[in-house]
């Protein structure tokens, strides 16, 4: 990937620390490389309100800050009661119905007991706060005036904040750095794919970070889906993982994750036809909870309970050790090659008879894979 020196990172990195992971960290970064979804799932890994806090303030409903958050999180939660008992006619326990404290549902749907009505119950809700709270994301965004480029703006500001909390906090990261898919590179990519809209190009944001050891880079995404990334944002099936074996995700020989998303991590890894055979990488695709009124010229409006603040802004991030990514520019692994092959594949996808003079540079000088 092709480095803007306006957006890279050069801040210098704290003493290294590596923290423990939890199990909410392992089941985050488990459902990012297996590009799962986690409507799937039939168990959480919430342990302590102060769980829920963090993972509803990445959402951008900060509870203990914002006096609309409480409101907008019942809200929500209602709306997901309602819809399950009026279009699925199912019965709920008074206490799952309306918990005094809505964060207790996540502590709840996060039980250990093999089989648990309760906690099944609380799960189908939260799936449905999940799938509410996409939709109204959307609505919310067809409602205020703001430029794409503007909102791409404001995630990419908060990307590069991330990334030097990161470094400040100490984590192994030894290149964090980002760009925006020029017009030219979305074509290119939309002709050499099967799928030939503009819905199935996720990565017009993107932004790659490259740890300094090979054992670095799951807490590294733990923190991303800590501090950055609300997990049930992974856009599923669009992860590409060809750098960590399900092996090692089963991390410190632990399977008690969830087993739809193990199962995904044990079959065939997906790999991008155009790559070469050893190039290895983390590549997962995100919507980016993004305060739209952080854009410039939008209004707060006085009510935020309904729709709430953020919007979603589709991000690609790729993840790689310093030694890999050094391997991934030698040989067939060459991003000048790769380029090759994806103007190959346009040109046969064009007319198998065309030739071009730009073939041997490729269409682009970007320089990520895909």
């Amino acid at each position: 990937m092709r480095r803007d020196p306006i957006e890279a990172d050069e801040a210098e990195a704290a003493d290294i620390v590596r923290a423990p992971l939890t199990m909410l960290d392992e089941d985050a970064v488990r459902l990012a490389l297996a590009g799962g979804s986690v409507v799937e799932w039939n168990r959480l890994s919430f342990r302590t309100h102060e769980d829920v806090n963090q993972f509803l303030r990445v959402w951008g409903c900060d509870l203990q800050k914002d006096g609309w958050a409480r409101e907008r999180v019942r809200y929500v939660y209602n709306q997901a009661v309602e819809y399950l008992e009026e279009q699925l006619g199912l019965h709920f326990a008074p206490e799952v119905r309306r918990p005094r404290d809505v964060r207790d549902a996540f502590l709840r749907a996060s039980m250990r007991e093999r089989f648990s009505r309760h906690r099944i119950q609380y799960c189908a809700i939260l799936k449905l706060v999940h799938v509410i709270n996409h939709l109204e994301m959307q609505e919310l965004r067809n409602q205020v005036a703001v430029r794409e480029l503007d909102l791409l703006e404001v995630a990419n500001n908060k990307v590069l904040d991330a990334a030097r909390m990161m470094r400040e906090e100490g984590l192994p990261v030894q290149a964090f750095y980002g760009n925006r898919k020029t017009r030219p590179s979305v074509i290119t990519k939309l002709l050499a794919k099967r799928e030939s809209t503009a819905a199935t190009v996720f990565d017009k944001l993107r932004f790659r970070l490259v740890t300094a050891e090979r054992e670095d880079v799951v807490p590294c995404i733990a923190w991303i889906f800590r501090h950055l990334l609300p997990f049930p944002a992974i856009i599923p099936g669009e992860s590409l993982n060809t750098l960590l074996s399900a092996e090692e995700l089963e991390i410190d020989g632990r399977e008690d994750g969830e087993r739809a998303t193990l199962a995904m991590l044990r079959g065939a890894p997906a790999v991008n036809p155009h790559s070469g055979s050893g190039y290895r990488v983390i590549n997962f695709v995100a919507g980016m909870p993004v305060r739209v009124y952080d854009a410039p010229g939008v209004e707060v409006p006085r009510h935020r309970a309904f729709l709430g603040e953020v919007v979603s802004v589709l991000t690609e991030f790729q993840v790689v050790d310093q030694a890999t990514d050094i391997a991934n520019e030698s040989g067939e692994n060459r991003h000048d090659l790769y380029k090759l092959r994806q103007t190959q594949k346009v040109y046969e996808r064009l007319g198998r008879s065309m030739t071009g003079g730009n073939s041997a540079r490729g269409v682009d000088e970007e320089g990520s894979d895909g």
